[in-house]
């Protein structure tokens, strides 16, 4: 047993081994597929003025090869070194790690990591040719030759001997190059290294005749202090090579046959560089340069070769042709040497035609220049540039031909771009304005802006990728991309009562007949309890109850007691559903007094000013209550008549309209249907027929009671009488003398009907009036039962409003007012109803009476109080309290 175990363990190992040898070689295997890397087939060609200075520039240039040349790139590692960023010249490889994912011929999707090499050239630039001013152009002393070298550059004397090493003054003494002497990148070292100047200069000293072909000959002093020079005239001419003064003789040299000068000529040192007589042209050698003839002197003197007339002698060219090359500007159409682009356009180089009859012997270099530096991509800048393309002409003044091309940029409207035209236009030309959020783009000249709609606040831009802030290329206003956020707060809207009042009845002891008494006060620290009310009547009602009122408690919502809208870019929105209500804040000056906050918040976060509305508990004894429904009694009544008032004046008004429209319909009817010998009558009656006066508007709510139903029949008797009157009239002038007389008929009729509808509506009136009065008699307790005082006695005013309940706040632990024992000793009644109120919504409790006791005792404690109270009830459960608005009306009978 044991040894089977062994050998399992064994074989186990053995299997262990294989796997961690097979897994060593497959790693092996892909470490050396990766290391082995293919080279593409591309070079990346740079020159050392262009090379790239940051990683970045590489990077896009070397994925978008590695994407161009590779199939199925799903993964791409790029690695470089320091030397390619520097500017050395020479040949380097960049290695980019890619992963692709390929198909194999049998169908099989294979993903393998391949090892990319992207050569990298940096070539030489001449850093001797660039212009002053380039980064990269040379910092040699003037007196010093550039000379360039690979990769590189060195200060150079020229010239030999003396002339050929740098003087004392410099940073580098007595050596004829800055080669081995300075080290590589030190500008300082190079740019002190001052080789001899040459006084003579190109043309000579300043004081040498060189219009007379005096040449300057200048000498180095050998220990490299300075230098010194002489003029030398040219062969074949006479004088000391200074130029003539004015107290100078004229030079006139004279030679021999033998060329030699003679002795006057000697020992007159005459100036400049004069040639000497001698014989003519004749068996004078033919001239050996080009363009060029033997030509004799006006004085008399030997013949010299000169250039031919219509050419122009050069010190390097010789004698070339005076006139100089003529350049065309090419893709001029209109000839006015302007090119008209716009923003957005790419600048394309068309250069110019060079006409030249020297062309075919003097090598010609052409110049362009820009006077603002091109972008690489699209113009973006409003404006106008010049482009300048110039020839050298040594020869002429001056020395050289050019022409210049004009480039105007005009403005692009960025805003009107639509989306089949984006692909035309470059990324930087294209608007970024940030329209989700509302945002508008508005053309500037040059440029564009963005304005954030109203409530909103922001630059109105989306972020653009590369642009930093106060670019001078940005466009207007921009200030990083912070697009358009919402900021106006939203409104909130009251609605209902504010102050919002409860009443509740004030338990102030018995109070007499005569009131000249009053019992004890037990009202006191009842309105602790109003607070823990009020907090549960809004929680539970959510704040409905505050806006409930007699007309709309069996409709009313908490949407109902306030709005709230919030102004977006996208219109107006409704918030009133998320209307917070907040609790009740105990008012810190005013008894039985709260306000109530309103909060909402929109969804980018503005809060409304918080609303508030005023909660109220007015206590009133039951005195102060029965002024109360007094007071509001009358002003239902007065309501109700006036409304009365109005309906009817409104149904008279459209009456006296209706008959019109009869009486007009009636004449054009007649005027039809008459013989025809009496239509033209007719028409004449209908045509004198006077327009009816307008009848009088109807009075509105709240008018004088002078507007009374007498004043209206008046009113209305005058336009029937104007209508009858017209009929009259219309039908006089359409009838004969038949006609007339049943006109006359019809009109006496018409006479007595304003009598008939007086007497009808006074009759109304009169019997509306008996009922209000009936009403108001036997809501106010007026005709007592005696039938004689017209007021109640003491005991119909308590039946009447038996019918009524009144809630006043309870006193806890209070003793009821009535006999403890029930024998009616008590003095009063104490007892309250706890039904729902007819009258009042308001404070409902049970509270604890005497029962038939309580009623009898009011009669032994000295009559009826004169606080009134409902019927006695049985014995009283525990008191509930419930607050909510109370609104007097008239009892159920």
């Amino acid at each position: 047993m044991v040894g089977s175990r062994y050998s399992v363990l064994s074989l186990v190992s053995l299997l262990l081994l294989n796997l961690w040898a097979t897994a060593q070689l497959a790693a092996s295997a892909t470490a050396s597929s990766i290391t082995e890397c293919t080279q593409l087939k591309t070079t990346l060609n740079y020159s050392q003025s262009n090379s790239p200075r940051d990683i970045s520039q590489v990077l896009r240039v070397v994925v978008e090869k590695v994407n161009r040349e590779l199939e199925g790139v799903i993964d791409v590692d790029v690695e470089w070194t320091g030397s390619e960023l520097h500017r050395k010249v020479g040949q380097y490889t960049i290695k980019s790690s890619v992963t692709r994912r390929t198909t194999s011929p049998s169908g099989l999707e294979i993903t393998a990591k391949e090892c990319f090499e992207v050569p990298f050239v940096i070539e030489d630039t001449d850093e001797c040719s660039l212009p002053v001013g380039h980064v990269m152009a040379h910092k040699c002393h003037e007196s010093a030759a550039c000379v360039n070298t690979n990769g590189g550059y060195e200060c150079k004397c020229e010239g030999e001997g003396l002339w050929g090493k740098s003087l004392m003054e410099g940073t580098v003494r007595g050596k004829p190059s800055t080669e081995g002497e300075c080290e590589e990148g030190d500008e300082e070292c190079r740019g002190g290294f001052v080789c001899p100047v040459d006084p003579c200069g190109v043309n000579g000293a300043s004081d040498c005749d060189v219009a007379k072909g005096a040449k300057c000959a200048s000498e180095v002093f050998k220990d490299g202090t300075g230098v010194k020079y002489t003029c030398q005239c040219p062969s074949k001419t006479l004088g000391n090579g200074h130029v003539c003064t004015a107290s100078d003789d004229v030079p006139s040299p004279k030679v021999g046959f033998d060329g030699k000068p003679t002795e006057a000529t000697i020992t007159a040192d005459y100036c400049s560089c004069t040639t000497p007589s001698v014989d003519q042209c004749a068996g004078f050698p033919a001239c050996a340069a080009k363009n060029t003839a033997c030509k004799t002197q006006k004085d008399g003197s030997s013949p010299s070769c000169e250039c031919k007339t219509g050419y122009v002698e050069t010190k390097e060219h010789g004698c070339v042709d005076e006139t100089p090359p003529k350049l065309k500007l090419r893709c001029d159409p209109d000839g006015d040497g302007v090119t008209r682009l716009r923003q957005g356009d790419n600048y394309e180089e068309c250069a110019v035609d060079i006409e030249d009859d020297n062309a075919e012997d003097l090598a010609r270099t052409l110049k362009i220049t820009y006077s603002d530096p091109l972008p690489s991509g699209c113009l973006r800048k409003m404006g106008e540039f010049h482009v300048n393309y110039t020839v050298a002409t040594p020869w002429t003044e001056p020395p050289f031909q050019r022409v210049t091309r004009t480039v105007r940029v005009g403005d692009l409207d960025e805003c009107k771009i639509s989306a089949q035209e984006e692909s035309h236009f470059c990324l930087e030309a294209l608007p970024r304005c940030d329209i989700s959020a509302g945002a508008i783009c508005k053309n500037t000249p040059g440029s564009y802006t963005c304005e954030c709609p109203k409530c909103t606040e922001g630059d109105g831009f989306l972020p653009i990728s590369g642009l930093k802030l106060n670019d001078p290329s940005s466009p207007v206003n921009y200030s990083g991309g912070t697009g358009c956020t919402d900021n106006c707060k939203p409104t909130i809207t009251l609605k209902g009562p504010n102050p919002k009042v409860f009443r509740a009845c004030k338990c102030g002891g018995l109070l007499g007949m005569t009131k000249h008494a009053r019992g004890i006060e037990r009202n006191e620290g009842e309105a602790g309890n109003f607070d823990a009310d009020v907090k549960a009547l809004i929680k539970a009602s959510s704040g409905a109850e505050l806006c409930a009122t007699k007309e709309n408690k069996d409709v009313v919502e908490p949407g109902m007691c306030a709005a709230a809208v919030d102004h977006t870019p996208d219109g107006v929105v409704d918030l009133t559903a998320q209307i917070q209500v907040g609790d009740p804040v105990k008012h810190p000056t005013k008894k039985n007094s709260w306000r109530v906050p309103y909060n909402v918040v929109d969804k980018a976060g503005n809060r409304a000013q918080t609303v508030w509305r005023d909660v109220r508990v007015d206590e009133l004894t039951f005195d102060e209550l029965e002024a109360v429904m007094r007071e509001e009694f009358e002003v239902e009544k007065k309501k109700a008549v006036e409304e009365a008032v109005a309906a009817a004046s409104r149904k008279e008004r459209q009456d006296c309209e209706g008959q019109k429209r009869e009486l007009r319909v009636e004449l054009e009817n007649a005027a039809d249907d008459g013989p025809q010998n009496k239509r033209g009558k007719r028409a004449r009656g209908a045509s004198s027929c006077p327009k009816c006066e307008t009848c009088p508007p109807p009075p509105t709510c709240g008018e004088d009671d002078g507007k009374s139903t007498t004043k209206l029949s008046n009113e209305l008797r005058t336009c029937k009488t104007d209508l009858a009157n017209a009929k009259r009239r219309g039908a006089a002038a359409v009838s004969d003398s038949d006609a007339d007389e049943r006109s006359n008929i019809l009109a006496s009729l018409e006479d007595l009907f304003p009598l008939f509808l007086l007497l009808i509506v006074g009759c109304s009136a009169v019997g509306l009036l008996i009922m209000i009065l009936q009403r108001a008699k036997s809501v106010l307790g007026g005709g007592g039962a005696d039938g004689k005082t017209g007021k109640a006695s003491n005991d119909e005013r308590a039946a009447a409003l038996a019918k009524s309940v009144y809630y006043h706040s309870p006193r806890h632990g209070a003793q009821p007012i009535g006999s403890p024992n029930g024998n009616g000793n008590g003095g009063g009644v104490r007892t309250r109803s706890s039904q729902q109120s007819p009258l009042f919504g308001g404070l409902s409790s049970s509270g604890a009476g005497g029962g038939q006791a309580g009623s009898q005792g009011g009669a032994q404690g000295g009559g009826v109080s004169g606080v009134f109270s409902p019927a006695s009830v049985g014995s009283v459960q525990s008191p509930a309290y419930s607050l909510s608005p109370i609104t007097p009306r008239s009892s159920r009978r």
